[in-house]
C-alpha cells in the first residue's frame, strides 16, 4: 500500500561529521540532519510497474521506514536508509549531493536563456546513480546480501527522489527494494544556490511545475568551436526490429500504441502513445503521453563535425522538405574514447545521455558521476526547428541518443534514438565518420 506521503523534517543539531569541540556551535547555527519518510508503491498502487517482471522474489515484502541526510561539509551528506524492523540499515558515506543538483554548466554561464534551458533539462531528465559494493555499508547481518544501492533524482520535479536496492537471485542482480521520498525543500533550495549562485526561486516554476521555457534561437557558436565538418553518408535501419532486451524488454508493456511491434519505423508517427511518468514516479497508462514523432520520420542529411577541443559532434536533419516539421537533432561534446564498440544486438550497453546541457547520463556509477561533473561538461543535445528555435524534446517524444561504434568497422557510428522514458528505440542510423560512402 502507498503510505501517506508526509515530509518529516526532524531538525537535529548533531553533525554527522562534526567533532565534539564544535557540536555546541553547530547546535545554534545550522540544521545538519534531515529525516524524510520512505514510501513503497506495491500491488494496486502500481499496476503498470515494469520491474515486476524482473524483481526479486522478496520485493513486495521489504519495507524501509525513512531516510536520513546528515551533513558532512561542502554539500556532502551521509545517507542512512532505516528499515521498518531491526534488519539491515544501509549507509552511504560522504555523498556529494551537489552532483545531483541541476547545474548551470560553465559553457552556458552568462547567457540567461541557455542557463535556463540547462537547468530545466537537467531536472526534466532522470539521473540514477548506482553505488556498488565498497561504496556503501550495511549495519546489520545483510541477510539478503544487498550488492548495489541506487539513488535517483527522477524527472518529475525537484523533490521527487527514489532509492533502489539490488540483490542477486538465480545468478541475476534484481530490484529487491524500491522506495520513494520527498527531498527536503529547504535543503534543496540551499544546495541549488550553492551549486549555481542563483536563488532556486528564479527557476522554481519550471522545476516544480514543468512550465515550458520559451522557444528561442540557439547560438551554437556560444557552445562549441568547429574545426572541420562534412556531410556524412549513413544507412537507415528504421525498417528493422530493435533488440527487445533490458530496459526496452521490461518497458514494452507501457507502449500504448503501436502494440506488438519492435520495428522502429512503426513508431514514427504522431499516433504513437506511451504511458506517462506520474508523481511520485511511476508509469501510468491512465494518463497516456502523446508524441510528435513524425518529426523524425525521414532522415535527409547527417553532418559530422570535429571540434577544436578534440571532441566531436553529429547533426541529423529530418524532413527537410517541410518547414513545419523540419527538425535538427544535434549532439555535441562527444568523446570517441567513451563510446564503446559493440554489435547492434548489444546496444543496451551503449553510451547514452539525455537532451540538454552538461547532463549526467541516465544511469551511471557514483565513480563515473564524480569523474564527469556537470559543471565542466562539454556535452549538449538539442532539437531545433526550421528557424533554429529550441524544441522541447519531451513534446516530440524522445529522451536522447544512445551510441556505439560498429564492431566490424571502427569508423561507423551507430546512432540510436531513445523514445520518451526509453520505452522503445525510435531511430537507428549507421553514420560513416570517415567522409567516405558506406
Amino acid at each position: 500500500m502507498l503510505k501517506k506521503r508526509n515530509l518529516i523534517l526532524c531538525l537535529f543539531f548533531l553533525g554527522a561529521c562534526a567533532s565534539s569541540e564544535n557540536e555546541q556551535a553547530q547546535d545554534s547555527e545550522a540544521i545538519n540532519k534531515w529525516t524524510v519518510q520512505l514510501d513503497e508503491l506495491l500491488g494496486d498502487d502500481y499496476p503498470n510497474n515494469p520491474d515486476m517482471s524482473i524483481c526479486h522474489s522478496s520485493y513486495t515484502n521489504i519495507a524501509y521506514q525513512n531516510l536520513d541526510l546528515k551533513s558532512c561539509d561542502d554539500g556532502h551528506y551521509d545517507i542512512i536508509i532505516n528499515p521498518s524492523d531491526d534488519k539491515d540499515t544501509v549507509i552511504l558515506h560522504d555523498v556529494d549531493i551537489l552532483e545531483f543538483m541541476p547545474t548551470i554548466s560553465s559553457k552556458v554561464e552568462g547567457d540567461e536563456y541557455l542557463e535556463k534551458l540547462g537547468i530545466v533539462n537537467q531536472e526534466w531528465n532522470r539521473q540514477q546513480v548506482k553505488f556498488l559494493e565498497g561504496d556503501f555499508e550495511v549495519s546489520g547481518s545483510n541477510s539478503q546480501h544487498i550488492e548495489r544501492v541506487d539513488i535517483a533524482r527522477n524527472c518529475l520535479n525537484s523533490y521527487l527522489w527514489e532509492v533502489i536496492f539490488y540483490v542477486e537471485e538465480d545468478g541475476v542482480s534484481k530490484p529487491y527494494y524500491h522506495g520513494w521520498f520527498d527531498f527536503p525543500h529547504e535543503l534543496y533550495a540551499e544546495l541549488f544556490k550553492i551549486r549555481n549562485g542563483h536563488e532556486f526561486a528564479e527557476y522554481s516554476s519550471y522545476l516544480e511545475h514543468w512550465e515550458d521555457p520559451e522557444h528561442e534561437s540557439i547560438q551554437l557558436s556560444k557552445l562549441r568551436e568547429v574545426e572541420s565538418e562534412f556531410v556524412a553518408s549513413f544507412e537507415n535501419k528504421n525498417n528493422e526490429e530493435y533488440p527487445l532486451e533490458g530496459e526496452r524488454k521490461k518497458k514494452q508493456m507501457n507502449i500504448m500504441y503501436p502494440k506488438n511491434t519492435a520495428v522502429i519505423q512503426d513508431f514514427l508517427t504522431d499516433s504513437t502513445v506511451f504511458a506517462t511518468f506520474s508523481p511520485p514516479g511511476f508509469y501510468n497508462q491512465e494518463d497516456p503521453r502523446a508524441t510528435e514523432l513524425s518529426r523524425l520520420a525521414n532522415l535527409d542529411t547527417t553532418y559530422f563535425r570535429t571540434l577544436t577541443n578534440g571532441l566531436f559532434e553529429v547533426e541529423l536533419v529530418f524532413n527537410s522538405d517541410s518547414l513545419e516539421k523540419k527538425t535538427h537533432f544535434i549532439v555535441s561534446g562527444l568523446d570517441k574514447n567513451e563510446i564503446p564498440t559493440l554489435a547492434a544486438d548489444q546496444v543496451n550497453s551503449g553510451w547514452q545521455n539525455s537532451m540538454g546541457f552538461g547532463n549526467h547520463t541516465f544511469y551511471e556509477t557514483y565513480e563515473s558521476a564524480l569523474a564527469h561533473p556537470s559543471k565542466s561538461s562539454e556535452y549538449f543535445g538539442l532539437l531545433l526547428d526550421a528557424d533554429r528555435l529550441w524544441i522541447d524534446s519531451h513534446h516530440v517524444g524522445i529522451d536522447g541518443p544512445m551510441m556505439h561504434w560498429d564492431e566490424d568497422n571502427p569508423e561507423l557510428l551507430h546512432f540510436w534514438i531513445l523514445s520518451f522514458e526509453r520505452h522503445a528505440f525510435v531511430g537507428h542510423y549507421i553514420i560513416n565518420t570517415s567522409n567516405s560512402t558506406i
